[in-house]
């Protein structure tokens, strides 16, 4: 009984999905610039799964001045990127942005 209302608690503390995408892990997980890199998750074309209508953006950075990142293939769990010339190297993250709900962040880094 106890740990059922626990698990409730827990449940409705803010930890609902909201429906927008997630990213699981970035392939590597550092890479150069020009380099393409994969990102694998899910509902990366939005929660209707309709990668020809999506629209998004992948950008590296968590504040300004963040650098849009150039994507090359999207499917509903994973996507092709490539690092562009101008990012800063050293570490970072990437970040999918789906109709306007934004993903969780993965750790990058960019190789010089």
């Amino acid at each position: 009984m106890i740990r059922g209302l626990l698990l409730a608690l827990v449940a409705s503390a803010g930890c609902a999905d909201d429906g927008g995408p997630r990213l699981d892990a970035v392939t590597p997980s550092s890479a150069p610039r020009a380099e393409l890199v994969t990102l694998s998750g899910h509902r990366l074309c939005g929660v209707a799964g309709d990668c020809a209508h999506a629209t998004g953006d992948v950008v590296l950075g968590l504040s300004p001045p963040q650098v849009h990142v150039a994507v090359v293939r999207l499917e509903a769990t994973s996507a092709d990127v490539v690092i562009p010339t101008i990012a800063p190297v050293g570490p970072t993250h990437l970040i999918i942005t789906v109709d306007e709900r934004a993903s969780n962040a993965l750790a990058f880094e960019v190789l010089p």
